[in-house]
């Protein structure tokens, strides 16, 4: 038996993770690419945030906001977050949890438990509309964000994402090792030749648009591996220099027995004296269980993305700020940690980039249709090519017998 180079290796390997994975790699780039644009969508489809006619004047407090919608959502939900607004004309949204005697966590994406959210007059304090249950991961968009965060798996579906999103990395660089031209043709391995064969074609554009979005291929392939898995690779760059987790929940808190936690008003007082005076509060959330803090969310003048916002998290129990996370004072391992989801979900860097990343996702549906042309074109040849041989041996042998 003919022994395999690493190259041919590499090859093999590539070819049957891409064979065997294609589906859901498929699943998880195309529901990626529609999720880039999900603030978009509405706007599109003329669902956009309807006009509200708002008061003018001071808005209230946080603790009157709140105060106002609960009579709106009953008792089975909980307030879990305030969204203030981010533009004149805007109302404010009470983001409600599923009430849970027990003190477990609420289900839902960070959180929330999906138990609907209402929407305020920051100054009058009109409700102006009620969302009764899991809004966000109802219709379309949510069962895009269900797909591409779990495949809708239920308990292991994160964890196979995180492993897809490794089989991805694997297949961006070993198709770069595999594509690696010898001298002479960089050229032919850079462009789509005219008038070419059907097998040449795919393999054109497989090997073509592979290496001109290889980049931002493995730039997202690797952010989605970091949401789903930070802790090891945290633990790595931790080798070169620090880094801390900054997922919310690595922040805890100790109930004191016998202590009254403080309320919204005084949280929000204690953050707004830790961070600079030019911070805009946008957001606040509300401890779901007793080891949470409150956590207040800060942007910047003209900062693009929220994901990079100030963050200031407040001790209910002791009444004092525990951690402030503010991009402006991050080190360099912060940083790399803070910029990951951003650079998944193309935020941030302008249009351009958002494209690219609604691009990569559609990759993984190119490379599998010219892949898989490649491979069955292939395997119908080399059939083809036994079948005559074994005519030709036959036909041999007949005439040796004749």
């Amino acid at each position: 038996m003919k022994k395999m180079t690493f190259r041919q290796l590499l090859q093999e390997i590539h070819l049957w993770l891409a064979l065997i994975l294609f589906l859901p790699l498929v699943i998880l780039g195309l529901t990626g690419s529609v999720l880039v644009y999900h603030d978009d969508f509405p706007v599109w489809f003329g669902s956009d945030e309807p006009r509200y006619e708002l008061a003018t004047g001071s808005p209230a407090p946080l603790a009157d906001l709140i105060t106002a919608a609960i009579p709106a959502m009953g008792d089975k939900v909980k307030p879990a977050a305030v969204m203030l607004p981010t533009e004149p004309g805007q109302p404010a949204t009470i983001r409600f949890a599923r009430a849970n005697p027990g003190g477990a966590a609420p289900a839902g994406p960070g959180g929330m438990g999906g138990g609907g959210s209402v929407k305020i007059d920051p100054v009058s304090l009109a409700v102006l509309d009620v969302q009764k249950g899991m809004n966000r991961q109802g219709g379309f968009l949510g069962v895009m964000h269900q797909l591409h965060g779990s495949l809708m798996i239920p308990e292991v579906g994160r964890d196979i994402v995180g492993w897809l999103g490794v089989v991805m990395l694997f297949l961006g660089i070993s198709g770069l090792v595999i594509w690696w031209p010898r001298p002479g043709q960089w050229r032919q391995q850079l462009t789509i030749k005219k008038n070419a064969t059907a097998l040449r074609l795919n393999r054109d554009l497989h090997n073509t648009f592979g290496f001109w979005s290889l980049t931002v291929f493995v730039i997202v392939s690797f952010t989605g591996l970091y949401i789903v898995y930070p802790q090891p690779i945290n633990w790595i760059v931790g080798l070169a220099t620090p880094v801390r987790d900054l997922r919310p929940n690595a922040v805890t808190v100790q109930p004191l027995a016998g202590a009254t936690p403080i309320d919204v008003t005084m949280a929000r007082a204690l953050a707004d004296a830790a961070v600079a005076p030019d911070l805009t509060l946008q957001s606040l959330f509300l401890p779901q269980r007793p080891d949470q803090p409150y956590r207040l969310s800060y942007a910047r003048p003209n900062q693009e993305t929220p994901m990079l916002n100030a963050t200031v998290f407040i001790d209910p129990w002791a009444g004092k700020v525990i951690d402030i996370r503010d991009p402006a004072n991050f080190n360099a391992g912060d940083t790399f940690a803070a910029y990951q989801r951003p650079l998944h979900y193309g935020f941030g860097w302008g249009e351009i980039w958002k494209f690219l990343v609604f691009l990569s996702g559609l990759l993984p549906l190119l490379f599998s249709i010219t892949g898989l042309t490649m491979w069955w074109m292939k395997r119908q040849r080399r059939k083809r090519g036994e079948a005559e041989r074994l005519l030709a041996r036959q036909m041999a042998e007949a005439r040796v017998a004749e």
